[in-house]
C-alpha cells in the first residue's frame, strides 16, 4: 500500500507516529514536528482512510441524532447501549458526553455473546415470576453482572501446564500480594512488558485485567514495540489505559456539567474520552493521535486486585493507571483463555514479554543453558578454584515427533550457468511442540539445522554430535579431533547457535 518507487518498503499502514519522537518518562512537552523521511502512504491507502473516517462520522451523526430524537420522545435520563455498534467507544464517548445524559450503561458483551447473558437473564426472571405471587416487578440482578464470567482454571490444570513448559521457563512462586505487585510495578516502569492472567476470563471483547499485557503508559515507544514485537500487528493501534476511578476525572474529560462531576464511567472499556490536554505528554502511550484514549475505570469494589496492583503503580510513579490490551500474541488466536495458553502465548513472543503471572506463580523466560549443554558447570560458591566445573554433558532432545518437507529453487539466471546454484528450504511441523500452530510449517534456517533437528534423539550428547562434524583421520586411519581449529571452532559456534534457536522454538530442550 506505499509508493512503489520507495527506496525501503515498510510494513503496510505503518504510518503512525514517527519514529524520532522521544520516549517520555518524565513532563517533557511532545514535539509536533513531522518526520519528513517517513513514507507517504500510497493514494490506495489514504483511500481507506478516508473511507472509514467518513463512515465513522456519518455513523455518529445518525446515531447522536436518532438518541436525541428517543431522549426528547422519552424523558429519559439514562442510557443504556446493546448491539454490536455499542462496541464503538467513540460513539459511546460522544452520547455519554453530549446528550446529558445522568448515566449511561453498556455491558462487556453488548454484541452476539451478549445474547447468552440475556437468555440466562429471561429464564430466571420467568422462574422468578413462576414463584413469586407478588405483583411487583421481578429483579433478576440488582446490579450489572460481573464482566468474570468465565470458567476458573483448576490447581492440577496450572500445575500440568507448568510441568509441560518446564524446560523453558523458571517459574517463582510469591504467595503475598503486595510482594508480587511490587515485583510487577518494578518491571513495567524500568520498561518492560508483562502478561497476567489470573482468576475467571473475561466475557467480551475487552481484556479487563484478568487476561491481559501490562506496560507503563509513560513509555511512547513501548506502542510500536508492543504492536509489532509482541501483537504481530500494524504499528498504528492504540492502547488503553486502566485508571483508577477515583482519580480518573483529573486526566480525562468525563464530564460536561458544570461541576464537572466524575458520571460517565467505563469499567468496561466502553467509552472514549479525550486525555486532558495539560496531561497528554505524561501518558503518550495510551493517547491516540486526536488526544483521545479509551478508557477502563477501575473501583476496588469491582475489582479489588487490579485496583491494587494500578494503585501501587500510581504510589511508584504518580500515574494512576497502566497500558492494557488483550492478552493474545500468536496471529490469528483470540485471547487466552486456559493455562497452557497463556504460557505457549507467552513464549511465542521469544522474550519481548518479560514475565508472566498467573496466578501466585511469576513466570520468566528459560535462557537456553549453554553450559550444561557444553558439560560445564560454574565455579561453586566459596571455591578458590577459577575454573569452572566440568560435568557429563547434556543430551538434547525433540520435544515430539517432527516431520521435514523440503523444496528446491533454482534461480533462472542460473539455469544457463556451469555452476547451478539450487537454493534448499526445509520446513518442518512438530504438532506436539508448545509453540506449535495448527497448519503452520516452521521454515529453518538450513540443512544443518534439519540435521541437528533430526539428531537430538535423547541419546547424544554435543560433543558427539560435533565430532561427527570434524573427525579427522590421523595417519593410522584412526579418527582424530582437533577442536583447536579456526574452522572447526566456527563450525562449533554454528552448531550452538542452532541449538539454541531449536531450543528457543521449543523443538528441543535439554
Amino acid at each position: 500500500l506505499f509508493m512503489e518507487d520507495s527506496p525501503s518498503p515498510r510494513k503496510r499502514y505503518d504510518f503512525d507516529t514517527p519514529e524520532n519522537v522521544p520516549d517520555y518518562g518524565g513532563d517533557e512537552e511532545v514535539s509536533d514536528t513531522p518526520d519528513t523521511s517517513q513514507q507517504r502512504p500510497a493514494q490506495v491507502a489514504l483511500d481507506a482512510i478516508a473511507l472509514a473516517s467518513r463512515m465513522q462520522t456519518d455513523l455518529e451523526t445518525v446515531a447522536m441524532d436518532f438518541v436525541q430524537h428517543f431522549k426528547d420522545e422519552t424523558k429519559e435520563s439514562n442510557l443504556c447501549l446493546v448491539g454490536g455498534v455499542a462496541l464503538n467507544s467513540v460513539l459511546n464517548g460522544r452520547l455519554s458526553r453530549e446528550l446529558n445524559f445522568e448515566k449511561t450503561f453498556i455491558p462487556p458483551y453488548p454484541g452476539d455473546d451478549g445474547i447468552a447473558v440475556g437468555c440466562c437473564a429471561y429464564g430466571l426472571n420467568r422462574k422468578a415470576k413462576d414463584s413469586d405471587t407478588s405483583t411487583s416487578p421481578t429483579t433478576v440482578w440488582k446490579e450489572p453482572l460481573t464482566p468474570y464470567l468465565g470458567g476458573v482454571p483448576s490447581d492440577l490444570e496450572v500445575k500440568m501446564a507448568l510441568d509441560q513448559a518446564d524446560p523453558w521457563i523458571e517459574v517463582e512462586v510469591i504467595r503475598d500480594d503486595q510482594q508480587r505487585y511490587k515485583r510487577m510495578v518494578d518491571e513495567i516502569a524500568s520498561g518492560g512488558v508483562i502478561a497476567w492472567y489470573r482468576s475467571r476470563s473475561e466475557m467480551g471483547p475487552r481484556a479487563l485485567g484478568h487476561r491481559s499485557i501490562l506496560a507503563d503508559p509513560r513509555k511512547h515507544g513501548l506502542v510500536r514495540f508492543i504492536n509489532e514485537h509482541v501483537k504481530s500487528r500494524e504499528s498504528f493501534r492504540p492502547f488503553a489505559p486502566s485508571a483508577l476511578a477515583d482519580e480518573a476525572n483529573d486526566w480525562f474529560d468525563l464530564s460536561n456539567s458544570d461541576d464537572g462531576k466524575f458520571s460517565n464511567v467505563s469499567p468496561f472499556m466502553s467509552i472514549t474520552a479525550q486525555v486532558k490536554e495539560h496531561q497528554r505528554h505524561k501518558i503518550p502511550a495510551v493517547t491516540h493521535v486526536d488526544g483521545s484514549s479509551r478508557l477502563q475505570t477501575v473501583r476496588k469494589e469491582d475489582e479489588p486486585s487490579y485496583h491494587a496492583f494500578i494503585s501501587a503503580f500510581f504510589k511508584a510513579t504518580g500515574i494512576p493507571m497502566v497500558l492494557n490490551t488483550s492478552f493474545n500474541t500468536i496471529p490469528g488466536e483470540p485471547i487466552v483463555e486456559t493455562p497452557m495458553q497463556a504460557i505457549r502465548s507467552f513464549l511465542y513472543t521469544a522474550g519481548n514479554l518479560e514475565m508472566l503471572i498467573l496466578d501466585d506463580y511469576v513466570i520468566t523466560r528459560k535462557p537456553a543453558d549453554l553450559r550444561k549443554l557444553l558439560g560445564e558447570v560454574e565455579k561453586q560458591a566459596g571455591s578458590t578454584s577459577k575454573a569452572a566445573v566440568s560435568t557429563e554433558p547434556a543430551y538434547p532432545k525433540r520435544a515430539g515427533q517432527v516431520s521435514f518437507q523440503s523444496s528446491f529453487d533454482m534461480p533462472e539466471e542460473s539455469a544457463d550457468d556451469d555452476n547451478i546454484d539450487i537454493i534448499t528450504t526445509t520446513k518442518v511441523q512438530m504438532a506436539d511442540r508448545i509453540l506449535h500452530v495448527d497448519g503452520k510449517w516452521t521454515e529453518l534456517l538450513d540443512e544443518l539445522e534439519a540435521e541437528l533437528l533430526s539428531i537430538c534423539d535423547g541419546t547424544v550428547s554435543l560433543n558427539e554430535i560435533l565430532a561427527n562434524y570434524i573427525s579427522i583421520p590421523d595417519e593410522d586411519g584412526n579418527q582424530k579431533k582437533d577442536y583447536m581449529d579456526e574452522e572447526t571452532q566456527q563450525l562449533l559456534q554454528n552448531i550452538v547457535f542452532r541449538m539454541s534457536r531449536l531450543y528457543d522454538l521449543t523443538f528441543i530442550y535439554w
